[in-house]
Parts: C-alpha cells; structure tokens; sequence
C-alpha cells in the first residue's frame, strides 16, 4: 500500500531540487519504491516523483 492516493495534491520536491505543489495522477510500485505521477499545479507539467520526494499531503 503507498502513502499517498491517486488525486491527493502535495508538496514535493522536483527534479530541479525545488519545492513545488501538484496532483498525483498515477502510482506505479508500493511503499517504499512508489514512483509517482505528479501534475505540477503552476506549469501544468508531469513529473515522475519518488516516494520520498514527497513532503506533505495538503
């Protein structure tokens, strides 16, 4: 089972190393090698997100 749901928006950190807000689209894996589709709320872009890249559901 994964931490977070398909639909929560959270707060992670991307691939750039800075903090951004968005809606997970898409869980592949479990707990604690989930990777997670995450829709950037600002650019709208997807980002494939780890586990523990995540810092906080909101």
């Amino acid at each position: 089972m994964t931490q977070f749901n398909k639909g929560d928006r959270v707060q992670y950190q991307g691939q750039d190393n800075q903090r951004h807000t968005g809606e997970i689209r898409r869980i592949q894996g479990e707990s604690p090698q989930a990777r997670y589709t995450v829709r950037d709320e600002n650019t709208q872009a997807e980002e494939q997100v780890e586990e523990r890249k995540i810092e906080r559901s909101l």
